[in-house]
């Protein structure tokens, strides 16, 4: 009876790893969609130079990659990107970014975004396309980039790197996300 209580047990445990990878895992681009596999290459990049980020890629429920978000300022400043949604390791959607900022800010920049959305109520926040409010500090110096930003919070973690530019901010923010499902 001992020997099928552990095969029982290893079974479980098996199933239970299985179903609980996070969103990026064994999640592959499709051949020839370019904003996909630019979203990959994001994906390894965050993955090899922000090691805060590795236990979100394994407990995250979904996450939204922008591979280039550019943003412009001067006291005023907008920014525009276009990313995908990966839920549970499938590609389900496209999503783009607005960001209008106003406050202490110059310069130009060009960053990685990924948003991990620790579970399917937090990633409906996105699909419902609510804009969201931001306060944010930081300075990038070419592709060294400092930015603060919190931990899970309201189910959602943010983790930028940036690509390019030369930028202060100390700034207040509204960011709208347009959601597409690719099913449509």
């Amino acid at each position: 009876m001992t020997i099928w209580k552990h095969l029982a047990t290893t079974v479980v445990a098996l199933l239970t790893l299985t179903f609980s990878l996070g969103a990026a895992a064994d999640w592959q681009a499709e051949e020839g969609d370019r904003l996909q596999q630019r979203a990959q290459e994001a994906i390894s990049k965050v993955r090899e130079k922000v090691e805060r980020s590795h236990p979100y890629f394994e407990d995250a429920y979904a996450m939204a990659v922008w591979p280039g978000i550019t943003r412009v300022a001067a006291g005023f400043g907008g920014a525009y990107g276009k990313g995908v949604v990966i839920e549970q390791g499938e590609a389900v959607g496209t999503v783009k970014y607005w960001q209008f900022s106003s406050g202490i800010q110059a310069g130009a920049k060009n960053f990685a975004l990924i948003i991990f959305f620790k579970d399917k109520d937090a990633l409906e926040g996105l699909k419902r396309n609510d804009t969201q409010f931001t306060g944010q500090a930081g300075i990038d110096i070419v592709t060294f980039g400092a930015a603060g930003t919190p931990a899970y919070n309201e189910g959602v973690a943010l983790i930028p790197l940036t690509n390019l530019g030369l930028m202060a901010e100390f700034s207040a923010a509204g960011v709208w996300f347009r959601y597409k499902p690719y099913s449509e």
